[in-house]
């Protein structure tokens, strides 16, 4: 766990169902008032409010649907011919604001909250509804949709929106222990120009695609749409085991997406829907896990650690600043001092664990292995064991030891099986194609590198060395190799030396290329401003040019000092140096 003040990661949308029992039915009755009291539908139109609430006026809006194929409660209390649902639409009126009542306006910080009525044996047109929670007695179900609203804010929004309609607050006060999150989302927006390595093709967002999800299932769950500009939206979802596999302790399935609005094209650099989005979502579609309201804060503290790590295997900063774009809701600044485990990527030593698994297995499999990882690799529906059976021609039982001889790269689960990953797909897809031109003679020499725990170690240094001076690394730059970008400030000179030294001696022991760090740059900035490029990771320093204006401000700063302390000092044989 790393205490910080990481950038301040800003909600997006959410999805919340607030449970209330305590009253059976006596909110839902108050809000069916509000319809029934209002008399201008016709002449004024649908009920409307307004509250102060977070900081902003806001803009309400009362409607309700009848269209809905429930059932009326076979009950005395119940005296509605029909179940109709109540929708109440709310609106901050910020700059964004576009001046329309609340159930017209593009609510870019707004939403819905839709009250649903509920009790056991509910039917709908007379068959029984199946799914729906039995409390024992009558509820409602409070659906909270919004965005760019704290999520720990919903419960209070929803109880100051209807309250606002004169339904007594009582009814809202307390939300039953299965109250659940549907969806929540959070984000940061960073510059057009710096966000290349979080969707490139070797980035976490594709790498997180190709090494964790199964060969079937994640073709499904992976999206990448580069037609507008590159990075449009390029976005991969990971289950609850994939989670715990990225970042040990998470439990949530969760979706990683880099995308852009619907036209970035017609947008300037001054605007911040001209710069992209990385938002990281919980969403119960992919996972089994359920976060129940109360445990938002453990929700949250999952998925700002999921994006702030995309960030540092992307190799970004984690604080504020550059290279993130504020809008109207993200600051793109630093936030509270807050707890949040970082770690060093996990899908190098993953990958090397894959292509370990496949080098090792190929070397000792059966024909009967191969047939079946063949047909696996060449079939596109969904394969069960006794389809696989039917299909190679082996038996189930045969099949059975198939699985079990190769389950380090085969999953199997509920009838299902496939290979683990497609990158060890495509690594015996390889295979399976050299075996025809003589695999046998040529895969013995093959070497498949892995990691070694000293390696492992050079990664952590130079991740530690990156979060320590908040340090972008451009990989695409118009006038050398790479560039660092250094955010740290030094005092001086000195410490700029100082902290470069640390930076080339990371990059060196990490990046196993020729080139060293020849060619990889870095600039910084001192805390007086002055704006410092070290070439090649060099700090060296060298005599200022003779004749030159610095030349001459050193042999000032010479001649200024006295002789008694001159004297005093002969080591420094009046040699002043500048940084290269």
């Amino acid at each position: 766990m790393t205490v910080d003040t990481f950038v301040q990661c800003a909600p997006h949308e959410g999805d919340l169902h607030l449970i209330f029992d305590e009253y059976g039915l006596g909110p839902y009755f108050a809000m069916d008032r509000i319809r029934k009291d209002h008399t201008g539908w016709q002449t004024e139109g649908k009920p409307t409010r307004s509250i102060e609430f977070d900081g902003d006026r806001w803009a309400l809006c009362y409607d309700y649907d009848t269209d809905n194929p429930l059932d009326p409660r076979d009950h005395k209390g119940y005296h509605l011919q029909t179940v109709p649902e109540f929708r109440f639409y709310f609106v901050a009126q910020d700059e964004l604001y576009d001046g329309e009542q609340a159930d017209q306006s593009s609510r870019i910080r707004g939403g819905t909250i839709t009250v649903r009525p509920r009790w056991p044996k509910l039917t709908a047109d007379g068959k029984p509804v199946r799914g729906v929670p039995n409390l024992g007695g009558p509820y409602i179900d409070v659906q909270i949709q919004a965005s760019n609203i704290r999520h720990e804010l919903y419960h209070q929004l929803a109880l100051e929106v209807i309250s606002a309609f004169d339904v007594n607050p009582k009814y809202l006060q307390n939300p039953h222990e299965i109250s659940n999150w549907n969806d929540a989302a959070v984000y940061v927006r960073v510059r057009r120009s710096e966000s290349g390595p979080i969707y490139a093709a070797d980035g976490p967002i594709a790498r997180t695609h190709q090494l964790l999800e199964g060969d079937r299932e994640g073709f499904r769950q992976h999206k990448e749409d580069h037609r507008k500009l590159p990075g449009y939206y390029v976005s991969t979802q990971i289950s609850d085991q994939r989670a715990h596999d990225l970042i040990k302790g998470h439990q949530l399935g969760k979706e990683i997406k880099h995308y852009y609005p619907k036209h970035p094209e017609n947008r300037e650099p001054d605007d911040p829907l001209y710069h992209p989005k990385l938002e990281v979502s919980y969403q119960t579609s992919i996972t089994e896990e359920t976060v129940y309201w109360g445990d938002e804060d453990d929700m949250i503290r999952e998925l700002e650690e999921m994006l702030l790590n995309t960030l540092e295997w992307a190799e970004m900063p984690l604080r504020g600043g550059e290279p993130f774009f504020s809008d109207v809701y993200f600051t793109a600044r630093d936030g509270r001092q807050r707890s949040r485990k970082l770690v060093d990527c996990p899908l190098p030593k993953i990958q090397d664990a894959q292509e370990t698994a496949v080098m090792s297995l190929w070397g000792s499999t059966t024909q009967s292995d191969k047939d079946v990882i063949e047909y696996l690799l060449s079939d596109g529906g969904e394969v069960s064991p006794s389809k696989a059976a039917e299909e190679t021609g082996y038996c189930y039982r045969t099949i059975r030891e198939v699985l079990n001889r190769c389950e380090s790269v085969i999953r199997h689960t509920y009838g299902k099986i496939e290979i683990e990953s497609k990158h060890q797909r495509d690594l015996l897809l390889k295979r399976v194609r050299a075996a025809e031109k003589g695999f046998r003679e040529t895969i013995e020499d093959a070497v498949l590198t892995t990691a070694e725990a000293a390696t492992d170690r050079m990664r952590s240094k130079w991740s530690r060395v990156r979060r320590k001076y908040n340090i972008t690394v451009d990989t695409d730059p118009d006038d050398c190799r790479k560039l660092v970008k250094v955010r740290y400030e030094p005092e001086d000179t000195h410490e700029a030396r100082e902290v470069v030294k640390s930076i080339k001696n990371a990059y060196v022991a990490t990046h196993d290329d020729r080139g060293g760090a020849h060619g990889v740059h870095a600039v910084l900035q001192l805390v007086d401003g002055t704006r410092k490029r070290y070439k090649s990771l060099e700090a060296k320093t060298l005599a200022p040019k003779k004749g030159s204006s610095r030349a001459r401000e050193y042999r000032r700063a010479l001649e200024s000092v006295s002789k008694e302390e001159w004297e005093s000092h002969p080591a420094t044989g009046g040699e002043y140096i500048l940084d290269t």
